[in-house]
């Protein structure tokens, strides 16, 4: 016989919704901090997953439905059970602000059991041992969160392995005399030391600086670095675009391949190296062994944080759901209906807003609404339908492969990793530098080879020094001309600049750059067992220094155009310093609008 169990425990925490909600929506460490076994996943069916765990006595298998949720304030999940004593579990957590700032957390469980003893065991189970659990995990939880502490700080520490302090102090020591911050590096030992394996499973450097406080790039490089040392072990991700759950994982590039498959969305994708390539970091088991399988859930809110809400709303029904949102774009889609609404999110919005869609799709247009909106779903079909808000920006606390590859420090320790040969990745944006020298061959003659030689060979290296400075790459040399890429326009000007400043001051004959710059998508290839940039993007930039007669830069339209480079010449650069005209560039048709900098 059936009986049914309910449970509601309410518990008030000093940390507001938005700052609880990172730790207690991640039911992947919830479930590991409350001593719940690991789970295993059968197969997954259309999103529904089936799942499987062992207990002292018993093995329980069920079907557990996605789960939904409204940030910051509420998520939920159901089990259907398929073996073992249970026969249906409900689960809702509710996180409603209070007065003062703080939460007052609702933990809410149904149960369906059957059996002699579920009236004896289930109370005991659940209401006494498991309610103690949670109590204390989310205690722990409002601590952090009020201390603005990191999810690294929680408890289930192993430290380091065998020899792992002595092995990463030696690696520290060569680290530091590579210019690596010693002061980082000791912030790195504690975290390895005092980080549970979950945190340390996927190590997100740009994440790991912002809660430090200091320079991305300078924590990306020192993991690089470390990693070349034998610290770490260096991951290329592939991402579903669609749920941006993790597909794939390869410790090296060439093993990336241009196409991939989600099994949850059911889709194929191309990889993007600005997009959906991550580089993340492991530590090596000699330093710190991780355990890398262990699963405690599959379908945490916080393995997709870029989705904000997802409500299963019945046919024919409509239900108010309360937001609160950064400010950007969104895309919200519902699960059996064509297309997708855009919405707009900033504080000049408005405060609700009615989307229906029906069974051609939604309204044409994109909805402006506020910050904290209320939007009411209404469903016109006969179908249920799953209704999910997801931010359009990819996180930008991920290090892709296009950050990480147009990293000077990279290709001088990685000269090796790149993509297999025959595939072509797309890269959304990159900004090319090409520079050339002005009378090399005069200079050639007039000094002779060797001397005209040393200055050339000169000039690559103040050219790669600062191109490395600011955060770029030289992806290779042709006689004197150099092609360097960047992730970041400023970084591109202001290298070239610093460059021709230092090149012109250094000896006779004077040394004079002819330099093009440009910003726009294009293909990484394996060229010669080296990563290399081909498409349009690139063959225009080649082309600019082309107008220049040394000493001057020129820019394309869409490189002056970028808010970092208008920033930075608005802050340093005279205006009559630079000059637009518009020119012709060979294999193009139309006409450039370009820009002359005289340096």
């Amino acid at each position: 016989m059936t009986q049914e169990f309910r449970f509601s425990w309410q518990w008030d925490l000093q940390s507001p919704p938005e700052a609880i909600w990172l730790l207690a929506s991640d039911t992947n460490r919830f479930n590991r901090d409350t001593g719940q076994p690991e789970v295993e996943m059968l197969r997954n069916v259309k999103g529904v997953k089936q799942m499987r765990m062992k207990l002292p006595i018993v093995r329980v298998e069920w079907e557990e439905e996605p789960f939904e949720w409204t940030y910051p304030y509420s998520f939920g999940v159901v089990r259907h059970y398929r073996r073992g004593p249970l026969e249906e579990m409900r689960v809702r957590v509710t996180l409603d602000p209070l007065k003062n700032g703080g939460t007052r957390l609702t933990y809410q469980t149904i149960i369906l059991a059957n059996g002699l003893f579920a009236p004896l065991v289930i109370p005991l189970a659940i209401g006494g041992v498991a309610r103690s659990r949670f109590e204390r995990a989310f205690r722990l939880y409002d601590r952090i969160a009020s201390e603005r502490g990191g999810v690294t700080e929680i408890g289930h520490r192993r430290g380091l392995s065998p020899g792992g302090r002595t092995r990463f102090r030696s690696q520290s020591e060569a680290l530091i005399r590579q210019g690596v911050d010693a002061s980082l590096l000791a912030r790195l030992e504690e975290f390895l030391e005092r980080a549970d394996d979950l945190s340390l499973q996927r190590i997100r450097p740009y994440a790991l600086a912002d809660r430090w406080g200091v320079s991305r790039r300078a924590v990306l490089e020192m993991f690089l670095r470390a990693t070349r040392a034998g610290v770490f072990d260096m991951s290329w991700d592939l991402l579903c675009p669609s749920c941006r759950g993790l597909t794939e994982g390869h410790s090296h590039l060439a093993e990336v391949r241009g196409v991939s498959h989600c099994n949850t969305c059911q889709i194929d994708f191309t990889a993007n190296f600005d997009h959906n390539i991550e580089v993340v970091f492991t530590p090596n088991a000699s330093v710190r062994a991780v355990k890398t399988d262990a699963v405690f859930c599959v379908g945490s809110p916080q393995l997709q944080p870029h989705v904000v809400m997802t409500q299963v709303i019945s046919a024919l029904k409509s239900l108010p759901v309360p937001l609160r949102l950064e400010a950007g774009r969104y895309t919200l889609r519902a699960s059996h209906a064509p297309g997708s609404k855009a919405l707009y999110a900033d504080e000049s919005g408005r405060a609700s807003a009615d989307l229906r869609v029906t069974q051609y799709g939604w309204t044409l247009g994109e909805e402006h609404v506020s910050l904290l909106p209320t939007l009411n779903l209404v469903n016109a079909t006969e179908t249920d339908q799953t209704f999910t808000l997801e931010r359009t920006a990819w996180s930008d606390q991920a290090s892709t492969a296009a950050d990480v590859t147009a990293l000077q420090v990279f290709r001088d320790l990685f000269a090796s990793e790149v993509i297999r040969p025959g595939e072509e990745i797309s890269v959304g944006s990159v900004t090319l530098l090409f520079t050339d020298l002005r009378d090399s061959t005069r200079m050639y003659r007039a000094i002779g080879d060797a001397s005209a030689f040393g200055r050339v060979r000169e000039h690559f290296e103040v050219l790669e020094k600062y191109v490395a400075e600011e955060g770029g790459a030289v992806v290779k040399t042709m006689g004197d001309a150099v092609m360097a890429a960047f992730r970041h326009p400023a970084g591109a000007l202001k290298a070239v600049w610093k460059a021709q400043a230092e090149i012109a001051g250094r000896g006779e004959p004077l040394l004079w750059l002819k330099a093009g710059l440009h910003k726009g998508p294009c293909i990484v290839v394996n060229l010669n067992d080296r990563l290399d940039y081909f498409g349009s993007a690139v063959n225009i930039a080649a082309r600019l220094p082309g107008f220049s007669k040394g000493g001057e830069l020129i820019f394309s339209e869409e490189f002056y155009n970028d808010p970092e480079v208008l920033s930075y010449i608005a802050q340093n650069i005279p205006p009559s310093a630079l000059t637009q005209f518009t020119d012709r560039l060979k294999g193009f048709d139309e006409p450039f609008v370009l820009w002359r900098l005289k340096v």
